[in-house]
Formats: C-alpha cells, structure tokens, sequence
C-alpha cells in the first residue's frame, strides 16, 4: 500500500510525502524504517467542557481589547466580512511547521465558502470566532470549531490564527474563550473540545493550556522526500 501512494505521489510530480503516527504505534517503527523522517512534533489536548472555569473564560471573552471587536456566527461566512474573512487565513502561512513541506495554501472567498458547505453536508456544525479591526472593519484574526451534528461527543478545532501586524494584543485567547463559551452555551451535550498543536508552536500551547486544555497524547509528522532539491 505504501509503496503504491510513493509511486501515485512521484507521478503526481509531489515533492513529498507525510504520513502521522502516533507516539509509539507500530506506525511510528514502520514510518522510519521505510526512510520517512520525523519533521514534526504535535501534542494533542482536550478541553472537558464540564470541567471548565467558566469564571474565567467569561472574564477572558469580555475583556476590552482597543481597536479590536469579536463577530462570530455559524455556517456559512457572512457576505459583508467574507473577502477579509478570506484574506485573514495568510495568518496560517507562517504557523510553525518545523521541517514539514506543506507549502502556503491560497485562500479566496470560494474556497472558505466551500469548506463550509462541506462540513454542513457532513451534517456538523461549524462555528467561527473572528477578531474585527474597529477602525475598518476587516476581519484580522479567526478561530474554527467544528461540532458533531447531534451536539454530543467532542467538538474539534480546525484553526485559530492573528495577521502578523495584529499579533501581540491576546486576539487568540479572546477569540478562542469566546469559541469555548458559544460551544458550552450552544451545546449543553458537548463532552470536550480537542485540539492538536506543535511542540515548537508556544504561543498557541500557552493559550490552550491557560484556557484549561489538557494534554491527552503526542502524535508526529513524518515525510518522505521525493525529489531532490
């Protein structure tokens, strides 16, 4: 099986190829002996809702934030704020990936509107927290959740990321308490929240854990070069 998606990824003219494994699996021993290497650390958490300071949360998600206003809505980006919307996911381009060629993904309306589409047609729920620069209403920071269609079980979040020239004020925390709370006021049946990061990515290990995320296990990125250069 391996060897059929190497030769469907170099006739493709793919440069390489990733595969996860969790910490200690059989897949973590198989990956390396078949010449992938370990490009990326990744530590998973959860969020149970039931446990959650509340409090706290509140205090996080109402706290001012000049020049700054939090907008949030389920589904479908809202067509006022849906080219920014668009614009703001370049924040994701400079995540920290250690050595994993993933590349840049260009975003554009379609694009964002389509994974939502897709999502509802999966019969789930996603719901989007943005932070909105007050001086011109463009949307400069976002967070995703995406709940299962019944409301139970765990909730998981697809992407929390700021502009650059944004950075600095706490939007990530604001954005994602208020994700928490919509998730808890929205679906009172919702178990958890889960969340994957990487170990290099501090920034974002340290609002999850001041939010109450707690770590559950490691998983690593592993890729096969398949050209040189």
């Amino acid at each position: 099986l391996l060897d059929a998606a190497v030769t469907a990824a170099k006739d493709d003219g793919r440069r390489s190829l990733t595969a996860p494994a969790d910490d200690g699996s059989p897949a973590d021993l198989f990956l390396a002996a078949r010449g992938f290497r370990r490009v990326l650390n990744l530590t998973y958490a959860r969020l149970p809702l039931a446990e959650a300071d509340v409090p706290a949360l509140t205090r996080t998600a109402r706290a001012e934030h000049p020049g700054y206003r939090l907008v949030s809505w389920e589904g479908t980006v809202p067509d006022h704020l849906a080219a920014t919307f668009a614009a703001s996911r370049r924040a994701m381009d400079d995540m920290p990936m250690d050595d994993t060629d993933y590349g840049t993904v260009a975003w554009d309306v379609d694009r964002v509107r389509a994974v939502a589409k897709a999502v509802e047609e999966r019969g789930e729920h996603l719901d989007t927290v943005v932070a909105v620069d007050a001086s011109d209403g463009t949307v400069v920071g976002f967070t995703e959740l995406v709940v299962p269609g019944d409301g139970t079980g765990d909730g998981q979040h697809y992407g929390t990321g700021v502009l650059p020239e944004h950075r600095g004020h706490g939007l990530a925390r604001w954005m994602k308490a208020e994700a928490v709370l919509r998730a808890r006021g929205r679906h009172p049946k919702l178990g958890g929240l889960l969340t994957d990061t990487a170990d290099s990515n501090t920034h974002m290990r340290a609002v999850n854990d001041g939010l109450g995320y707690l770590p559950t296990h490691r998983t690593y990125e592993y890729q096969l070069e398949l050209q040189q250069g």
